[in-house]
Formats: structure tokens, C-alpha cells, sequence
């Protein structure tokens, strides 16, 4: 292969294209994918199951205890980062496939992935917001390739309408990876459309809202294919098609900092303000994380574990189970975590104080333990040396980098992942 093309469905559940008729989807560019290429019923994800652990770990081939990025969002006890997430490249620990790619002489293409501001890519849009308003287009015009967007938009005229820094629509996001496959021909891209994600967890599984994203989704991987046609690249090119997580439907948000806070172990001045931490929660939906300010303090140790063992034997608490840093290693989640409560089906973790129950502004997410089957993800190869019809058993997206690099005739140095069978 001379060209790899990688994009991610944010939230695509397998099942969309396994049983696409039980889901009512029109979906012919998917259904092309599976009868053409090779697909899985369901490829591990990570732990917790987040966009942007995934995404790190579908580029580089090792899980978030390896590459760094444990969650979405940064930890941030004191609450002063205005709810910042993990954009920074230079928080990612280890190389990325797009970096061997590019060392090897190949052009690459980045195109709103998560975790690449400051990333070195021949053409390269970050995946970034700060104010959610209009002005964050100049930020991100600014920290991507000189000209891009500009270009783009000469080209696509309803593009600057779609590009949306934090609502990026699929259409916008697509328009970027055509321009480039037509007019530039990288040797390897990767693109993150994320629509499907947003629906899911705005109106529910299988909602109106949810098929219409998986459709509009489906007609950006066909624009893709025309892309690669037209540009004459057909019998040189694969196309991946992922995503990060699948998702859980989801009736009750529960605050665990709320029970940090009524014992103690967040100091918060008279207007409700923290000042101080002894112990501190990240909650990502399915999973929580717990931290101390100072892990070696027994006392502190015992106190905060029985915060949350005692709520749990109260009932109804919404905790499932509480994995101590053995178990979150195991499944390569965060080490410098102390403890990770996992949320009971039907209920994620919201980030409120005021309350430990609160009302719910999902309904349905993700974040669980990978191996639950709700959150498996999507993967799919399509091209020049994939066997037609074919499945894809055991995948992991650990596996896509060290895949996607033996194509491009490149290796992945001391990855977690293998190279998939797909011939």
C-alpha cells in the first residue's frame, strides 16, 4: 500500500453495520465496507472507554497507562483550568503512528483528532476549543498548517458554516480530508467525525437523532471513497473506518465529589469555591477516578476508600464496584490513580458538589469498562489486500496502529497491539 486513510465515528456501535436492518439504517456505504472488506462485531476499546484514551491509543498501538492520556478531560482539583480537556501532544508519552510515518519521509494529514495540538503532521487541523464561541476559529486557523483552512474553504463553499470549533460537523471535517486526498495525496490520514457521539448521548440509542447522525456519517466515508477514485488511488489505498466506544443507555447521574466534600476532604470557602484538597475526584461517566494529594498517607488512604465502601453499603448508591491500582493497571488505566469507582448499569457520573444525586443531562454514555459489550467499538479495513466478506475476530484498537504502519511498510517499536490479519 502507498495510502492509508483512517477516520473515526466517534461512539459507532458495532452493531450499527452488523444488524443494520434491525436498526433501520440506510447506511449502503457501511454495507459496502463489511460485503467488500473486513469487519469486527466488536473491538476492545479502552479504559475508561473515552474518546480521547481511544483515539491516543487507536494512533499509537499502547493503552492510556502507556501513552498518558487517561482521560478527557484535564485533572484539575482545584477547579481553575475553565473545564479544560487533554488537547496537548506534548502530554502524549509516546510516538504515534503519523510520527514514524513522517520520519520515514511520508506525508501525513491529521484532521481534528483529539490530543494533537502542537503535533508535527505535514497538514495538521487540531481538535480545540477555549471560549466556545465564534473567535475560536482564529485560534485554531493559527495553530493549524498556514493556509489550510483557507484553502478549504475556497473549495467548499458551506465549509466555514460547518467548521465549528468544538461542533465540527462531519460534512466540515470531511470537506478537509477530500480536499487533501484529491489535491495532495498524503500517504497517511487520519480524521475524527464525531456527530454520532453527540446524538447518542443528547436523545438515546437508536432515537431519530442518532440514525440520522449514523447516515450522515455513512455519507462521509462514500466522499471519502469518491475522494480516493477520483484522485486514482483506488488499488493503493485502505480505508479504516473505527471508533472509540460503544455506548450504554442511562437513567441516573450521581456526584461522587459530593461524598468528598460532606467528609471533609475538599476544603471550599463560604461561597462555594475549593481552596484545598485532600482527596479529589475526574469523573468520566462510567468511571471515576479518585487521587490523593498524598498517596503515602495511610490514614488518608483508609478515610477516602471508606467514603465510598460506606455509601455503597447504604444501597442505591449508583457505584457498582471500586477497583483499587492493581485492577486499574491491569486494564491499563491511569497509575497515578488511587482508586476508580465504575458506575452501576443505568447510571454515570456527573462532576456536581452541591448533591450526590443529580439530574441526568445524558441519556445514554459511555466510559465503562471495555470489556462490557456495550462498549465495544467499531473497525472496519477496506481495500487492496483485504479479503472480501471477511471478520476480524478478537480486534483491539490497540491493533490499528502496528496494522495501518506494516502497510505503509513501517513498524511500530514496543506497541501493545499486533498486526491484524485481514488477507
Amino acid at each position: 500500500m502507498r495510502h492509508v486513510v483512517v477516520v473515526t465515528i466517534d461512539g459507532l456501535m458495532p452493531d450499527s453495520y452488523v444488524h443494520p436492518d434491525a436498526h433501520g439504517l440506510r447506511i449502503p456505504n457501511l454495507r459496502r465496507l463489511v460485503a467488500e472488506g473486513a469487519s469486527s462485531q466488536g473491538a476492545l476499546s479502552v479504559f475508561p472507554s473515552l474518546t480521547y484514551p481511544a483515539h491516543t491509543s487507536i494512533a499509537s498501538g499502547v493503552t492510556p497507562k502507556r501513552h498518558g492520556i487517561v482521560t478527557n478531560s484535564a485533572f484539575d482539583p482545584l477547579e481553575q483550568n475553565q473545564n479544560a480537556w487533554r488537547w496537548y501532544d506534548a502530554d502524549v508519552r509516546v510516538p504515534r503512528v503519523w510520527d514514524v510515518a513522517l520520519a520515514a519521509g511520508y506525508r501525513t494529514a491529521v484532521l481534528d483528532w483529539p490530543v494533537t495540538v502542537g503535533e508535527r503532521a505535514t497538514f495538521h487541523v487540531p481538535e480545540f476549543w477555549r471560549a466556545r464561541v465564534p473567535e475560536d476559529v482564529k485560534l485554531i486557523d493559527a495553530l493549524s498548517t498556514p493556509g489550510f483552512l483557507g484553502a478549504v474553504a475556497q473549495a467548499f463553499p458551506d465549509f466555514r458554516a460547518g467548521f465549528r470549533p468544538q461542533d465540527v460537523s462531519d460534512e466540515a471535517g470531511t470537506d478537509m480530508a477530500v480536499y487533501l486526498i484529491e489535491r495532495e495525496h498524503p500517504h497517511l490520514l487520519f480524521l475524527h467525525i464525531w456527530q454520532v457521539d453527540a446524538a447518542q448521548h443528547h436523545h438515546g440509542i437508536d432515537s431519530d437523532e442518532a440514525r440520522e447522525a449514523i447516515e450522515v456519517a455513512d455519507r462521509q466515508i462514500g466522499r471519502l471513497l469518491d475522494a480516493i477514485e477520483e484522485a486514482g488511488l483506488t488499488d493503493q489505498t485502505v480505508l479504516v473506518v473505527a471508533s472509540d466506544h460503544g455506548f450504554a443507555s442511562v437513567r441516573r447521574c450521581v456526584n461522587p465529589a459530593f461524598l468528598l466534600q460532606k467528609a471533609g476532604l475538599l476544603d471550599v470557602d463560604e461561597g462555594g469555591a475549593l481552596r484545598g484538597w485532600r482527596a479529589a475526584v475526574l469523573p468520566s461517566h462510567g468511571v471515576a477516578y479518585v487521587y490523593l494529594a498524598n498517596p503515602g498517607d495511610q490514614a488518608l488512604r483508609g478515610l477516602t476508600r471508606r467514603v465510598f465502601e460506606d455509601t455503597m453499603r447504604a444501597g442505591n448508591s449508583g457505584i457498582a464496584r471500586i477497583l483499587d491500582q492493581v485492577e486499574i493497571g491491569e486494564l491499563g488505566g491511569d497509575p497515578d490513580a488511587f482508586i476508580a469507582l465504575e458506575a452501576e448499569p443505568g447510571v454515570y457520573f456527573g462532576t456536581g458538589r452541591e448533591r450526590y444525586e443529580a439530574k441526568p443531562a445524558y441519556l445514554a454514555t459511555h466510559g465503562y469498562d471495555p470489556n462490557n459489550p456495550a462498549m465495544h467499538a467499531s473497525l472496519l479495513f477496506f481495500g487492496p489486500g483485504v479479503e472480501p466478506g471477511s471478520e476480524i475476530p478478537n480486534a483491539r484498537l490497540v491493533d490499528v496502529a502496528p496494522t495501518v504502519a506494516s502497510m505503509l511498510g513501517l513498524e511500530m517499536e514496543n506497541v501493545e497491539g499486533v498486526v491484524l490479519e485481514l488477507d
